[in-house]
């Protein structure tokens, strides 16, 4: 009973590993493989691969001073201060973590771990931080992300509400409106004018149409102005406090190539730490065998080491499925362009590689794909389906922003086009979208309306 206590914690750990490993950027695995070899000495960070001869000279050298210094450490009478000397290292790695700048994901998943929430309610608030973008909004809509998690309808909405009840306030909104809605909640503005106009108005609150609104809630222009100003003093990007801890140069961790008119996916490894366990290390656990302390120790430093390095090793191989069935299902995105993007829901993925829906999710985020159209985030290839037209086929929301995004760039900008104008020469290429579709897309796309856009 007692083994295999042990064995399920050992596998729990293991879990838990990987999972955070996969779920981390290549330069927060970078980080946490540092951390790792500080306080881990079986650990090493090996060198990289084709290297010259001087190279493995210094890699020997440093080898042999390494092991020099271990024997020396070992060689007093009591081996309490290298036990001593590691714990401080696993102290110094700690306050070095606690001093990264914390991510918007590390900040809203530390609040629901302290809350003491029930563990399914606690878990799905988990998945659901996962699915947000560095702006803290939701991009799938709330039906396909309830569909998607599969959870019931009142624990989606029991963890929606928890999670739009964290710090900042704004998160968790699958709009910027309802985020604005959720900021004046937090305020205790629930009855204000400034939450009415949100609410009722918000196409004349956009519009700046301020005579129609003041008509339709039966107030003063003045006073819907008043409410507006209120309005823009809210955050329409709650995450971006956070923003400065997620900057960084994007390295991608794949890259697919069109061989023969086949696109291929290959793992980068760029910016990934390579390690290795210790030889001398080794070495000193045979010597030692008979100092019980000395080789409990070194024991649970390998047995950690390897789980690290398995957990990277399963972390891209991960990765490099959930590429590959991407890359599979969307061949039309890289041998036609964007526009050629179909519509794709995270459960195919799972389907087709059969891991677990979170686990799909996790090796999306924050994992970036090199083409020749450009640096794409994996998640960005999942888009909802809309009807298109006469031949009963559908298309994906992204390739319908894409085509938004080639007709504006193409218009005259002395006489830009209207959303209405937008919706026609969709529908002409028989892609029915509502023009209220349409304006989100283009809000999406950072595009200012038509009447912003004119330029004499």
């Amino acid at each position: 009973m007692e083994q295999g206590m042990r064995q399920n914690m050992v596998a729990t750990a293991a879990m838990q590993m990987f999972m955070r490993t996969l779920q981390a950027t290549n330069t927060e695995l970078a980080q946490i493989a540092s951390q790792a070899i500080a306080a881990n000495p079986a650990l090493e960070e090996l060198p990289p691969p084709h290297r010259d001869e001087s190279d493995e000279g210094d890699e020997r050298g440093g080898r042999d001073r390494a092991a020099d210094r271990t024997r020396h450490d070992a060689s007093g009478e009591n081996d309490t201060p290298s036990l001593d000397r590691a714990a401080t290292q696993r102290h110094s790695a700690f306050l070095e973590n606690i001093s990264e700048p914390v991510t918007l994901a590390e900040h809203l998943s530390e609040q629901v771990r302290q809350s003491a929430l029930p563990a399914p309610l606690a878990e799905l608030c988990l998945q659901l931080i996962d699915r947000l973008d560095h702006r803290g909004y939701f991009s799938e809509t709330r039906e396909q992300t309830e569909r998607e998690l599969r959870a019931s309808r009142p624990l989606f909405e029991r963890a929606l509400a928890t999670l739009q009840d964290l710090d900042p306030a704004g998160v968790g909104a699958f709009s910027l409106q309802e985020s604005l809605i959720l900021q004046l909640l937090r305020a205790d503005e629930g009855d204000s004018l400034a939450m009415r106009l949100l609410r009722e108005r918000w196409d004349d609150l956009v519009r700046h149409r301020y005579a129609e609104a003041a008509r339709a809630l039966g107030e003063s222009e003045e006073a819907v102005a008043g409410a507006a100003r209120r309005i823009a003093r809210l955050n329409p990007d709650p995450g971006s406090i956070f923003n400065r801890a997620e900057e960084h140069v994007i390295t991608p961790d794949l890259i697919v190539r069109l061989e023969n008119g086949q696109p291929v996916v290959q793992l980068t490894n760029e910016g990934l730490p390579r390690l290795g366990l210790s030889a001398a290390y080794r070495d000193m656990l045979a010597e030692r065998a008979d100092d019980t302390d000395l080789r409990r120790y070194l024991s649970r430093c390998f047995r950690e080491g390897r789980e690290l390095i398995k957990a990277i090793s399963d972390r891209q191989q991960t990765i490099l499925s959930v590429a590959q069935a991407i890359v599979r299902r969307q061949k039309p995105f890289f041998t036609d362009g964007p526009a050629a993007l179909r519509p794709l829901r995270m459960e195919d993925i799972a389907q087709d590689t059969g891991l677990h829906l979170s686990t799909v999710s996790r090796a999306a985020k924050g994992k970036y794909l090199q083409c020749d159209h450009g640096v794409y985030e994996l998640r960005r290839f999942f888009t909802a389906a809309l009807p298109a037209g006469n031949e009963g086929e559908s298309v994906s929301a992204g390739a319908v922003q894409a085509r938004l995004r080639e007709l504006i760039r193409s218009e005259d900008p002395r006489k830009p086009l209207s959303d209405a104008k937008l919706e026609a020469a969709l529908a002409a290429e028989g892609i029915s979208v509502a023009r209220r579709t349409i304006a989100k897309y283009r809000e999406q796309l950072h595009i200012l309306p038509a009447s912003l856009r004119r330029r004499n």
